[in-house]
């Protein structure tokens, strides 16, 4: 691999006991010549996978393997970052298939102006042949829809008492950030995403608020697609949108607690009203979801702020560990 300092490095953090979709992402990026890219390149932060196969299909690739001894997906996001001098890091999760050769360059157009830090593309549905995956993307799933978004200090300084509506733009996969302002902002709590204290998109919710709160722009931007993995069945849904449920209220309690935003405490009622009423779609027949299905992210709402609570303050309070 050429040792010259590229322009972007793309993160891939990985835990998995089936290779599969990890081998489906690297052929993709194969297929499209990213890897021939001279101002690009890729890392596997491979989290302790249970199988020795990961870094056998790395190994394939014009790929840095990291790996990493089972300390939660931020954790080893953080561990990856510092091995990187780039400019821009960009990041997919490990179920992520490349659609284009046109994605990162879609994603990179958009940083013409110095204010903006963060810019994250679209993200739709790899296949929709069980009934979970083809509920889910009628529901939006990861999707932030078709126009493109320019988030700044109006968005950021507004009141609303459904909180700072970080979801609009902010995803886990499907993003690019420049790696100062990453590196600036704390990079990835610890404490919140998969592996975590806390499961779960709280980690990837809070870097977009970060980065507004340190009075920087981002864009979204639907033209940069990418396709992902979704659930395919309705139990595997479940579980994943109860975790959502949590991670949700629990990263605007950290807002509310951690940095005084009031906003944060009223989103945590906003977010579990709102999924109340989805369910009274649902029973209706009015909503994608089934009621069984959104219950799970109601209790996750419910059950998000007492986990912070009983699991996160403390680390923050008693031991006075920075503000991430």
């Amino acid at each position: 691999m050429d040792k010259k300092k590229k322009r972007v490095s793309l993160l891939i953090p990985v835990k998995l006991d089936d290779p599969k979709p990890l081998s489906m992402l690297l052929k993709s990026l194969d297929k499209f010549n990213y890897f021939n890219r001279k101002d690009f390149e890729v890392f596997v932060v491979d989290d302790a996978s249970p199988t020795s196969e990961v870094e056998e299909i790395c190994k394939r690739y014009s790929v840095r393997y990291l790996k990493t001894k089972g300390v939660g997906k931020s954790a080893a996001l953080n561990l990856g970052i510092k091995q990187t001098d780039s400019e821009f890091l960009a990041f997919v999760d490990q179920d992520i298939v490349i659609l284009d050769d046109k994605w990162l360059d879609i994603l990179m157009s958009n940083f013409s102006d110095e204010k903006i830090v963060y810019v994250s593309g679209k993200v739709v549905a790899y296949e929709t042949s069980s009934e979970a995956s083809k509920r889910w993307e009628k529901k939006g799933a990861l999707n932030k829809g078709s126009k493109r978004l320019e988030i700044g200090q109006k968005f950021f300084k507004k009141f609303q008492f459904k909180g700072v509506q970080v979801q609009l733009f902010s995803v886990g996969t499907n993003y690019v950030i420049r790696n100062k302002v990453l590196k600036e902002i704390g990079g990835y709590d610890e404490r919140f995403g998969p592996g975590g204290l806390i499961g779960g998109a709280g980690a990837d919710l809070d870097i977009g608020y970060k980065v507004l709160r340190n009075g920087y722009q981002a864009v979204y931007d639907p033209r940069a697609v990418i396709a992902h993995q979704h659930p395919t069945s309705m139990f595997d849904l479940r579980s994943k949108l109860f975790t959502y449920g949590i991670s949700d209220t629990a990263i605007h309690t950290k807002f509310w607690v951690e940095f005084g935003d009031i906003r944060g405490f009223f989103q945590i009622f906003y977010r579990t009203f709102q999924n109340f009423g989805r369910m009274i779609r649902g029973f209706l027949g009015l909503y994608p979801l089934p009621p069984r299905v959104i219950w799970e992210s109601i209790r996750g709402n419910i059950v998000g702020p007492v986990k912070y609570f009983s699991l996160c303050y403390p680390i923050w309070s008693n031991k006075k560990v920075k503000r991430q």
